[in-house]
């Protein structure tokens, strides 16, 4: 059969969908970390098509938001082939190493958007192949996981060289975060949720006496997503998510209390507050996945909270009868033997071993339970 030439949308008739994500118009949004879409195709060349949000512009001389745009990459047959931030409010790809000179072969497509919704959403728009025949979804996956999070989850500033860089979007890539290094290691289908900076009784905060209350994660679980800009005029949290039509995760892992840790120090009184703070957020996850096995993880960037943790998964565990619920501990990064990503966050190498030791942990959790 010979090639030609096949031009489709993201609709799920021709792609299957990481994470939360939805069609608007003509475009696929992605907003969250690592959401995108996946399928595969036999042929050569691919052509992919990006909107940018409401921080990109076509003013030549008009400055560029320099951390606010949405970082994205096209994975073909499981190497890199496009790794670049939108900042124009069109932009089209040729992906290369896919040449009309080359014998055609199936192979499968990853798009996905590596940087957080916070600063960014992208539109995913009009795919062209040169094929024997239209795009086909992959399969899922025989497991699905769910991360709930804020910067680590994120892949925050993975993308430097030590702690003394700040903080931009073309830094932050989740494929190297612990979260997809998990879900890659169990060959799992996966959905993050998370936001830089959230916590639960106060996101981060350079003043213990000073909490931040507009950076609490509860309000934006069960929402498509939030974005300090729009799309097409369009608010992100303006969207729910609707939790009964999609697919329930197998284990939902929720990495949380980081930023609290800058508001609670030592003051006990703020570590109840926090624990009651994770039961009542545990209420909520659960209600909205009841089939969800649960795991509390903590600790890459310190480990003082875990046991609050521990003490709020079980209290929740009694109090629902709901016994899915575990408790697991990372070790604290080692930066003297593997450094820092930006602002003093996990490099790369530390999301390596955080994402083998959870990987080892929900093997025994899949295997013989516990």
């Amino acid at each position: 059969m010979g090639l030609k030439e096949h031009i489709f949308l993201p609709t799920n008739e021709y792609v299957k969908t990481l994470g939360r994500t939805f069609m608007l118009d003509d475009c696929r949004v992605l907003s969250l970390s690592c959401s995108g879409v996946e399928f595969k195709y036999t042929g050569t060349k691919l052509t992919v098509t990006f909107y940018g949000d409401s921080t990109t512009t076509t003013k030549e001389n008009e400055p560029q938001p320099w951390r606010d745009q949405a970082r994205v990459a096209v994975i073909v047959d499981g190497i890199m082939q496009l790794d670049t931030v939108i900042k124009k409010p069109v932009e089209v790809f040729d992906v290369c190493g896919l040449d009309e000179s080359i014998a055609p072969s199936e192979h499968i497509v990853r798009i996905i958007k590596l940087s957080e919704p916070r600063m960014s959403t992208v539109g995913l728009g009009v795919i062209k192949i040169l094929s024997d025949g239209p795009a086909v979804p992959t399969s899922l996956k025989d497991k699905y996981i769910e991360f709930i999070g804020d910067s680590i989850t994120c892949g925050y500033g993975i993308d430097v060289p030590d702690e003394l860089h700040t903080f931009s979007t073309g830094t932050e890539n989740v494929l190297k975060a612990f979260s997809y290094l998990t879900a890659k290691e169990l060959d799992a289908d996966h959905s993050m949720v998370s936001y830089s900076g959230h916590g639960l009784i106060s996101g981060y905060t350079p003043d213990p006496q000073v909490p931040k209350l507009e950076e609490l994660i509860q309000p934006y679980y069960d929402i498509f997503a939030y974005s300090y800009n729009t799309f097409r005029g369009m608010q992100m949290e303006s969207r729910k998510w609707d939790f009964e039509l999609e697919r329930k995760p197998d284990i939902i892992v929720i990495n949380l209390g980081t930023n609290d840790d800058s508001y609670i120090q030592d003051d006990e009184d703020k570590r109840k507050a926090f624990g009651k703070a994770y039961v009542s957020f545990l209420e909520k996850v659960h209600s909205l996945n009841p089939t969800s096995k649960i795991v509390v993880a903590f600790g890459l960037m310190g480990d003082r909270l875990f046991e609050t943790q521990k003490e709020a998964a079980d209290i929740f565990k009694k109090e629902s009868g709901y016994d899915e619920v575990y408790a697991f501990r990372f070790t604290p990064q080692n930066f003297e033997k593997y450094g820092y990503g930006a602002d003093w966050h996990p490099s790369a190498a530390s999301h390596k071993v955080a994402a083998g030791e959870l990987a080892r942990f929900i093997k025994e959790l899949w295997l013989y339970g516990m």
